[in-house]
């Protein structure tokens, strides 16, 4: 009797004799929960790759954390960075200014903002030189620029090129008073993606501070990399307490943090829909299952009458509609899983035959579609399949247990 249930279940799935409808139904119900199954899985692991790219490549050139002096400059900022590089959260700090400028190569003309950086401890901080597509990285002179790909290819500048760059002075009422003139040799070009490769370039900070005539060793602001991410917001307000000049405390979510919102407004309703997609494919199983008792009256009748359990009854039918659940969560996840390892590759082979992208370079920060595959997730994903199925098949099974013998039979 262990296996009574399991085999009625089996024989009633096989069976030809069944309404060609009902086998329709049934059909479609495995269909639609395993087309949600992969399409949940693909989704989820795309949105998880983007989250991957945000954090990998633009996060680790943007600062995590700044502290930016609201009207003097930093002075000795040497002594003043050292207790903020130990606070517990923080890798590394180093030192920056910034302002914007125009730059001219030829008669090309292009607005961008200028940032003036140690090389050294900028190293620790950001990833800037792994981005390096032309020239060299190793070090930046007081006569030398570093531009993002977008702004060279704009003013039409190459490596070891002349270029001009259009500072503004400042009076001490913080009033425009003039233009100053600097030219500088490109010395390497970067391609990071999005927006940052047509709005930045980097400069020496020393050299960007005599051109603004900042007193000698004083500096803009402090730029940090810290441990984890996410906490940008609270590490701010920590070492912006810690810092004895009056400063804003900035962090990425204020810059690029609209991307990661995005990203999770993107992923959970993606979750929502979908999840409601494999609701609708269960209704189906339940509509199957009551179809099928309907149609089986006579049989359930009949092994009642020869004495068997109610309960095998119910298990017989909830196995029945499960399995399809199971036949169409299973198969839908070997799909979702193979396609979320293969949607890169897939993405640039489909680019590089229509020669046309979904996403463009120039404003987006990456031009291909990442995936990225959480276990955790594609675990919760069958699961939720699995346990909906199994819910939907519960009512008809009971209605199944609820047929009257006599009453069935005696219409026979």
């Amino acid at each position: 009797m262990a296996s009574l249930s399991w085999q009625l279940a089996q024989r009633y799935r096989k069976s030809r004799n069944s309404n060609a409808f009902i086998r329709f139904i049934a059909a479609s119900s495995t269909i639609g929960i395993g087309l949600g199954v992969a399409i949940l899985i693909l989704a989820l692991s795309v949105m998880n790759g983007f989250e991957l790219a945000l954090k990998d490549k633009l996060l680790s050139v943007i600062p995590h954390v700044e502290l930016q002096a609201v009207s003097d400059p930093i002075g000795n900022w040497q002594k003043k960075i050292r207790p903020l590089q130990q606070h517990p959260g923080v890798v590394a700090g180093a030192p920056y200014i910034k302002t914007n400028t125009m730059i001219r190569s030829g008669a090309k003309v292009k607005a961008a903002n200028l940032r003036g950086i140690d090389l050294q401890l900028e190293q620790g901080i950001s990833a800037l030189g792994s981005f390096v597509v032309a020239g060299d990285l190793s070090h930046i002179s007081e006569h030398q620029i570093v531009l993002g790909k977008g702004i060279a290819d704009e003013v039409q500048a190459k490596v070891g090129d002349e270029v001009q760059l259009m500072l503004p002075q400042v009076t001490a009422d913080g009033k425009l008073a003039s233009h100053k003139h600097v030219s500088l040799t490109l010395v390497a070009i970067v391609s990071i993606g999005g927006q940052l490769d047509y709005q930045q370039a980097w400069v020496d900070i020393h050299a960007l501070g005599q051109w603004l005539n900042y007193p000698p060793g004083a500096v803009q602001g402090f730029a940090f990399k810290i441990a984890d991410i996410f906490k940008a917001p609270t590490l701010s307000r920590e070492l912006g307490n810690m810092a004895t000049d009056y400063v804003y405390m900035l962090d990425w979510f204020r810059t690029q943090g609209h991307l990661y919102n995005d990203i999770q407004m993107v992923r959970s309703i993606l979750y929502l829909v979908l999840v409601l997609v494999l609701a609708v494919a269960c209704f189906n199983i339940v509509a199957t299952l009551v179809m099928a008792v309907r149609e089986k009256q006579g049989d359930i009748a009949i092994l009642l009458t020869m004495g068997m359990p109610r309960r095998r009854i119910v298990k017989a039918f909830m196995w029945l509609g499960w399995l399809n659940g199971l036949t169409g969560t299973l198969v839908g996840g070997a799909v979702g899983l193979v396609l979320a390892w293969q949607i890169e590759p897939l993405f640039r082979l489909i680019t590089s035959l229509t020669g046309f992208s979904l996403l463009d370079s120039s404003i987006y920060f990456v031009d291909y579609v990442p995936s990225h595959i959480e276990p955790v997730q594609v675990v919760m994903t069958i699961g939720i399949a699995l346990v909906m199925s199994l819910l939907a098949t519960i009512y008809p099974a009971l209605s199944a247990s609820k047929v009257q013998p006599a009453f069935v039979l005696g219409q026979r």
